[in-house]
């Protein structure tokens, strides 16, 4: 389901014209790369790939998203995107290399990701206090940011409980991220369909 979604926003994107959507349309290829690795590794039973894929989208969701909220949402200077760059190779090198197997994996260090891609959300809701002026599409995908990121956040916090219960037990929290999950991908293909005819930041 996510896959088709991600194909379809990007078929209806790219007809459109990449210009000014381009961060955006590299955003939804590399989640559709991801997702789509994710899948093989499922149908090959091969148990190790998403554990990756995990790590490496950690690091591609930060750059991403940094991205595109310095081109579309809020003022970032080059010295703190870099800094945030910079973070995130340090996040990706060190979950590679502390990767041992699907069972011992931790990914503690995503907490401090999803806090600086949630602050983003916070910075643009407190910037439409002080202008007073809301587009729509880009509200709703920072509504999106937040709480996927919120609950990010928190599974990050129990990821070895997350992977390794019940599903009954488990199974409600996977649930909300994955809806979450879509929900944030619709939101962009909606911002991306969106850019170009509204005015941004």
């Amino acid at each position: 389901m996510i896959n088709l979604v991600l194909l379809t926003g990007l078929i209806v994107l790219v007809k459109e014209g990449i210009r000014t959507k381009f961060p955006v349309i590299v955003l939804l290829s590399g989640e559709l790369t991801l997702e789509m690795a994710d899948l093989i590794d499922r149908l090959m039973k091969l148990n190790t790939l998403n554990t990756y894929n995990y790590a490496l989208s950690q690091f591609f969701g930060l750059v991403a998203l940094t991205v595109i909220y310095s081109n579309y949402y809020i003022q970032l200077s080059r010295k703190i995107r870099w800094i945030i760059y910079c973070y995130a190779g340090f996040l990706l090198i060190g979950n590679m290399l502390y990767i041992q197997n699907a069972t011992s994996v931790t990914f503690y260090s995503n907490i401090i990701s999803s806090i600086i891609i949630c602050s983003y959300a916070a910075s643009y809701f407190m910037k439409i206090i002080r202008v007073g002026r809301v587009e729509k599409s880009m509200f709703i995908v920072n509504i999106v940011v937040f709480l996927f990121f919120s609950v990010e956040c928190v599974i990050s916090t129990t990821f070895n409980f997350l992977i390794s219960n019940h599903l009954s037990w488990v199974g409600p929290i996977w649930l909300l991220r994955g809806v979450l999950l879509l929900s944030f991908y619709i939101a962009f293909i909606n911002l991306g369909c969106a850019v170009g005819k509204i005015r941004i930041r």
